[in-house]
């Protein structure tokens, strides 16, 4: 059996972002998931009965640590032989791609979810501008998951038309209806939760999905809920994420508003957010890119 290996930064990533996805190709490949924080990618492993192996990485600019994981991912490549190997995030993208490169990895894929690199400037930019296209020129296909990202990829030189590809209209891993159905939880239920949360039953309710960050574009929703809020208080702003206090931090304003506005509510990371989803009302996606 040929064998696969899929790289993201952080097991978060394989747990939501490719959830249930590295199972299901366990039955036509050898799968092995790679990814830093040791015991939670070993417990992904478990649950999803895929074989793992930890490589230290990290989200942020750290040129020793990444070179030597893309040693420690070269001699891996090496043993192992894989078919394909195949990166998410930024930072699993670049150290994967390279040493995938490195050890003649004949099929080297690289999804693209999103763009941080987007909201930055100056040399920083200069430097991810720099990282992305190397990326993407050692992959042999790319596969943004948007046609807007595509466009994005395209505008800004990171690689040639032929090397994108964009899955069906635009995603990751697709969407199971059946699995968010809201219908599956009873008004009672949602009523509770909602007397929980202290939400009017009332108000309408808007929610946002996914860590809070600036690069989310959570600094600019808070202050225009805010806004809203002044001229009709029955709404409520529902957050489902973690913070994010030393990579990307939110701006000290949108951080005190959280903690004390009257009409917002962070209830942090979740396992499961289909109840939260259940009684809310509209999505709110600001993310830059």
């Amino acid at each position: 059996m040929h064998k696969l290996i899929r790289i993201t930064t952080i097991p978060l990533s394989l747990e939501k972002l490719l959830e249930g996805q590295l199972t299901y190709m366990n039955q036509y490949f050898e799968v092995t998931a790679v990814s830093a924080e040791e015991s939670r990618l070993e417990k992904y492993g478990r649950d999803n009965k895929v074989k793992t192996f930890f490589v230290e990485m990290t989200r942020a600019i750290t040129p020793i640590t990444d070179l030597k994981a893309v040693y420690k991912l070269y001699t891996f490549f090496k043993t192992e032989k894989p078919l394909i190997v195949h990166t998410h995030t930024p930072k699993a993208g670049i150290v994967g791609m390279l040493a995938a490169k490195l050890a003649r990895v004949p099929i080297r894929l690289h999804t693209v979810a999103g763009l941080p690199l987007m909201e930055t400037s100056g040399k920083k930019r200069k430097v991810l501008n720099f990282v992305e296209k190397l990326t993407y020129s050692l992959a042999t296909k790319v596969y943004p998951n948007s046609l807007g990202l595509q466009e994005i990829i395209l505008k800004e030189g990171f690689a040639s038309p032929s090397k994108l590809k964009v899955l069906g209209k635009g995603s990751s891993n697709g969407i199971d209806t059946q699995y968010f159905d809201p219908t599956g939880y009873a008004t009672d239920f949602k009523s509770q939760l909602k007397k929980e949360l202290k939400i009017p039953s009332e108000n309408l309710i808007f929610i946002f999905i996914g860590r809070l960050v600036s690069e989310k574009g959570i600094n600019e929703l808070v202050k225009s809920f805010d806004k809203l809020y002044k001229i009709n208080s029955k709404i409520s702003l529902l957050l489902v994420g973690p913070f994010e206090e030393e990579l990307d931090p939110l701006s000290p304003e949108t951080l005190e508003i959280i903690k004390t506005h009257p009409g917002i509510i962070s209830v942090g990371y979740q396992l499961d957010v289909r109840p939260y989803l259940a009684i809310s009302d509209v999505l709110a996606f600001p993310i830059y890119a």
